[in-house]
């Protein structure tokens, strides 16, 4: 789209005039600060070039005839430059060199527009405003471009994680449906009832997994909402720490849980709750060893915020990560060679806690051990945001 010249001021763009004679370059400062552009100035070619790295003009009036480095160098480098917006700057050429081989020549080393002296005001100002209006919808497609590649690439990890999550448990399930499915002699009940629960476990993950996914996908495209529905706290609690139990046993960690009120219920969104905790109490298990043990806890907070607490005896983490820990697909420098994961789990469950109106704080010392806790926000309009159980009976 074309600017015209009645543009309101204010609305022009960063010039950088690079001009050695004063008598030209103090009526083009005035003029362009006049017609709404913010000007910047450099009286030679070395000068220029430090100026394009501090102010990031967009737009050039380079002048040919220059010290030190000619306007023919500073374009050519300038169109040489390794980042893509630094290299893409609009150039406009002013110079009494007036012979046709001269223009052709800017117009060969990258030039937009190359004007003759004298030039008219006029005109270095509309083509200043055009030239302008292009290098922003240019600069609006490549902010586009880059934000699009970098979605694309958070969704391909995503999805190799999953898929790699998919495929082990529906091994699992696979292989004990098998076995059942044979009727093995000598497969007493307790072995059939320990396949069966391997199988529920399996399935269970999976669901949370695809709730999970599901989630992440609404808050990577904006259009994430989080209902509120009644959830009973005791229940939800205990149901993922059931899930973790058999993680937990593996790597003969002590699982300890406590709720207050556990027959309460309250107003929040059951599935981004299930998928807080889960993030949280399966890193606190992942990165705790034998012997120790891991406490997930809720308590109300007053009547009008829920507190949730999971705290290991694990390695604990260095102060100077604590504020990256959040960050997707972060892991501690420790960790990055000894545990397997993909750095979303933090990740995921502050960016569920911010969307249901709540936080996520740390607090750790290296050696000592890590507790993460979730407060979340609940509505003084439907009892205080407790419900006791014995109203719904």
């Amino acid at each position: 789209m074309t600017i015209t010249a009645e543009t309101e001021p204010g609305q022009g763009g960063r010039v950088l005039i690079v001009e050695d004679e004063p008598e030209l370059l103090e009526p083009l400062d005035y003029s362009l600060r006049k017609a709404g552009f913010t000007t910047f100035s450099a009286a030679d070619g070395l000068n220029a070039c430090r100026q394009v790295g501090a102010c990031r003009p967009e737009l050039i009036l380079l002048d040919i005839m220059l010290p030190d480095l000619d306007g023919w160098e500073v374009c050519r480098m300038i169109r040489s430059h390794p980042d893509e917006r630094v290299a893409s700057i609009p150039i406009i050429m002013l110079t009494a060199l007036t012979a046709t081989d001269n223009k052709l020549k800017g117009l060969e080393l990258g030039a937009d527009a190359y004007l003759p002296k004298p030039y008219s005001m006029k005109e270095v100002i509309l083509q200043a405003r055009n030239l302008v209006a292009r290098r922003r919808q240019q600069t609006r497609l490549l902010d586009e471009v880059a934000r699009l590649g970098s979605r694309s690439g958070v969704w391909h990890d995503i999805q190799d994680m999953v898929f790699h999550e998919l495929r082990n448990h529906l091994l699992v399930i696979g292989g004990f449906s098998d076995v059942l499915s044979r009727d093995i002699p000598g497969l007493g009940q307790d072995r059939s009832r320990s396949h069966l629960e391997a199988i529920r476990r399996s399935s269970r993950y999976l669901v949370n997994l695809a709730e999970e996914f599901l989630m992440m996908r609404k808050v990577e495209s904006g259009s994430l909402v989080l209902p509120r529905q009644l959830v009973e706290l005791g229940a939800l609690v205990g149901e993922v720490a059931k899930l973790f139990e058999p993680v937990a046993e593996d790597r003969r960690v002590q699982l300890q849980v406590g709720c207050e009120p556990a027959r309460g219920t309250v107003l929040l969104n059951a599935a981004a709750l299930k998928v807080v905790l889960a993030n949280l109490l399966g890193n606190a298990i992942h990165y705790s060893g034998a012997g120790t043990t891991v406490r997930l806890g809720c308590l109300l907070d007053g009547a009008e915020r829920l507190c949730l607490e999971v705290q290991d005896q694990g390695p604990g983490i260095p102060h100077d990560e604590q504020a990256r820990i959040f960050e997707r697909y972060y892991r501690g420098r420790g960790q990055q060679e000894t545990t397997r994961g993909s750095g979303l789990g933090l990740y995921i469950a502050r960016t569920l806690a911010e969307a249901m109106g709540g936080r996520v704080g740390l607090s750790s010392e290296p050696g000592l051990g890590s507790c993460f806790r979730v407060v979340l926000p609940l509505p003084s309009s439907a009892g205080a945001g407790v419900v006791p159980q014995r109203r719904l009976q």
